[in-house]
């Protein structure tokens, strides 16, 4: 993880604190950090602890205490393994962590998360589906992670989907958590969203006509590419993405490049520069026939807001554009404003119907 203490302190903590981690844990861990290599240890250290407080609550009765206890490890585990492309075998180590401490909370959430598997080229990569109250069926939202993202890290975002009467469907695609050890990252992300899209067709309660896509960051790319694209799709929010990564190689951050380096599985940064012009919007959200809403921010650290523009620009009568001016990238330190904004417009585009 390029940058120095302070530097992280600012581009991570909006962030960790939309995703569930405790703002006083926060100031715990970064008082102890004397050096960047301590990051990774000590976020692990604190998840290690709330996983205990989970594993207390358990076995005093409390099950609701427990998951949620669970959950906040679930984020710290995440927290300690991104950005650590140092070490492939410990980030992979605390990934699987991540997962086992999620599982024990799958039944005791509200709502429930399900495990499903999604069978694609050869391999079978992992998602969680949580559905809204009721019995009817309901429109479904794939979430689609950033290079180093993790779907057990979604929790709190999915609740704003639940709580509409939409499905959310979060998943760990080619290049992205414990999928990187069987398959890299890949332009054409619209192939496993579309095998994402067949595994939950079956579902009895998932309206196969209401399906809709968002995306951060990495996922801000894919989903605009796979709405262009995959048909099935009816509606797709992208946060704080890019239109070519080839073109946007040369600036982004030090840091940022060797993430995505990884999870594309290169040798250098520079084969990574290589590979990135590939992945481009460019010749096909001409294709997109379908409402999208593009939420960007002035002042994104890593993906200009320029491109927020450019894929207005390539499908005007589809595109509609929501800038914050005050958001930093994916408008993390906003989540109050910008979730409501982003799960409101997906709710009326698929007609959603709140559980209660």
């Amino acid at each position: 993880m390029a940058g120095d203490l302070e530097e992280i302190r600012q581009l991570r903590l909006p962030r960790l604190i939309a995703t569930g981690v405790d703002y006083n844990d926060v100031a715990t861990v970064f008082g102890r950090l004397k050096k960047m290599s301590d990051w990774w240890t000590q976020w692990e250290s604190m998840a290690e602890f709330h996983e205990k407080l989970g594993d207390e609550a358990m076995a005093a009765g409390n099950a609701l205490t427990a998951s949620r206890a669970w959950l906040r490890a679930a984020a710290y585990y995440q927290t300690g393994q991104a950005g650590n492309v140092a070490d492939p075998a410990g980030k992979l180590r605390v990934q699987l962590r991540q997962q086992a401490v999620y599982d024990k909370a799958r039944a005791h959430m509200r709502p429930p998360s399900a495990h499903i598997t999604v069978p694609f080229d050869g391999i079978e990569f992992a998602a969680n589906l949580r559905l809204p109250a009721g019995t009817g069926m309901v429109p479904c939202v794939l979430l689609n992670a950033g290079a180093d993202s993790t779907k057990e890290e979604f929790h709190t975002l999915e609740n704003e989907f639940l709580d509409r009467g939409l499905a959310t469907c979060s998943y760990d695609g080619p290049g992205q958590s414990t999928t990187w050890q069987k398959r890299k990252l890949r332009p054409d992300f619209e192939k496993p969203v579309g095998a994402v899209l067949d595994a939950l067709s079956k579902h009895p309660r998932i309206d196969a006509d209401r399906f809709g896509i968002w995306g951060r960051s990495f996922g801000g790319y894919t989903g605009p590419r796979s709405i262009s694209l995959e048909k099935r799709l009816k509606a797709c929010v992208s946060c704080g993405g890019f239109y070519d990564l080839g073109e946007l190689w040369g600036p982004l951050l030090p840091g940022v490049k060797e993430v995505i380096a990884f999870g594309m599985g290169a040798q250098s940064i520079d084969e990574a520069g290589e590979w990135a012009k590939q992945y481009t919007l460019r010749g096909v959200l001409e294709k997109l026939d379908r409402p999208m809403l593009v939420v960007h921010s002035d002042k994104d650290e890593v993906c200009p807001v320029a491109d927020a523009e450019r894929m207005r620009k390539a499908a005007p009568k589809h595109v509609d554009l929501a800038i914050f001016p005050e958001g930093n990238h994916c408008c993390d330190n906003l989540p109050y404003k910008v979730r409501p904004v982003m799960a409101d417009w997906l709710a009326a585009k698929l007609e959603a119907k709140s559980p209660g």
